[in-house]
């Protein structure tokens, strides 16, 4: 039974491979792949490219992309290192670098937009309902409607933090290692290691 599971694994893997080769050449995208054989890629994942770009999706052995994922490739670069695991429901937005060392869990229906990099050291992980954006729309730019107002800086997360649900991680910021990041709780600023934060904004509550 176990060698049969396996074997289903590894067909959808080929087939989901197949099917972004094939939508590369007729939206004249570039999607480079360096997935590892023992890959996982779950029910109903969804990689989209966006015409003509250029994209590159690498993951490490025994990463995975569970069922329901959304991932819009955008002209991005998507590196899951080894271990690392995007669970069910959850959105990956990626125009710049989306970078995880391993060992990391995005857990149920997170969304991540990547504009510019985001990048998360081996064991940090988030709980459900995250949400981390390198990027913001404003009012006061050249167009009128702010949408159209872009501008981003990277995020980059230490080693064995913990975002908790809800929590909310904003452009420009460094988590060093070892935090945790409170439920509810939306990082505007930089986290000093071993520290807890919570609240709105995110204020350290104490030093681990």
């Amino acid at each position: 039974m176990g060698r049969l599971f396996d074997v289903r694994w590894q067909l959808r893997r080929l087939w989901v491979l197949a099917l972004l080769r094939l939508q590369a050449r007729l939206k004249g995208a570039t999607v480079v792949l360096a997935v590892a054989p023992d890959a996982r890629f779950g029910p109903g994942v969804r990689i989209s490219l966006d015409p003509g770009s250029t994209n590159r999706l690498e993951m490490g052995p025994g990463a995975a992309i569970h069922e329901d994922v959304l991932v819009l490739l955008r002209g991005g670069t998507v590196i899951l290192g080894s271990g690392a695991s995007i669970r069910r429901g959850s959105v990956l937005n990626v125009s710049g670098t989306l970078e995880l060392d391993g060992d990391n869990i995005i857990s149920y229906y997170n969304v991540i937009h990547c504009a510019e990099h985001i990048h998360l050291g081996r064991w940090s992980s988030t709980n459900e309902f995250c949400t981390l954006v390198d990027s913001r729309h404003f009012h006061d730019g050249e167009h009128e409607f702010f949408y159209e107002n872009v501008e981003s800086a990277p995020i980059e997360v230490g080693r064995n933090v913990w975002l908790a649900n809800k929590s909310s991680v904003l452009m420009g910021v460094t988590i060093g290692d070892e935090v945790i990041v409170a439920g509810h709780a939306v990082v505007h600023d930089d986290v000093p290691s071993r520290a807890i934060v919570g609240g709105v904004p995110a204020r350290v509550i104490r030093q681990r």
